[in-house]
């Protein structure tokens, strides 16, 4: 009899296992770079979506994008993380707009904005620790 291949699943159900998920690619990345994590109703990985800015560049935040994936993924919620190379991890302004513009196309589809991470000169900072959600 066959042994079927058993997929190791992992659960991002608290700041810390997400912290865990995107630290390692973030913390010491030199070019800007946005991951979208897609979880389904028990907070299992789903599906991690990578996109990096154009040199020089802030990161752009693909609304409609992040949208399609979640559709066509079946996402219940979306974990954002992105890295500040200054080493600054505080929020931009545009960081805050565009993630609310995020939360305002995601309602109407019942999909959760969980959390938006900044990655930076070894800190975090999380938007829903800070009220920004």
């Amino acid at each position: 009899m066959e042994r079927a291949k058993r997929r190791r699943v992992r659960i991002v159900d608290s700041l810390e296992a997400a912290r865990g998920l995107f630290a390692p690619a973030l913390t010491r990345a030199r070019d800007e770079r946005l991951y979208v994590a897609h979880l389904d109703a028990g907070r299992r990985l789903i599906g991690v979506r990578l996109r990096f800015a154009a040199e020089g560049e802030p990161i752009d935040l693909p609304v409609r994008g992040i949208i399609a994936d979640a559709v066509a993924l079946d996402s219940n919620e979306v974990i954002l993380a992105h890295n500040h190379p200054s080493g600054d991890p505080t929020p931009s302004i545009t960081d805050i707009e565009t993630t609310r513009s995020l939360l305002r196309a995601a309602r109407p589809i019942g999909l959760t904005v969980r959390d938006h991470l900044v990655f930076g000169g070894g800190d975090m900072v999380s938007f829903r620790e800070r009220g920004l959600l």
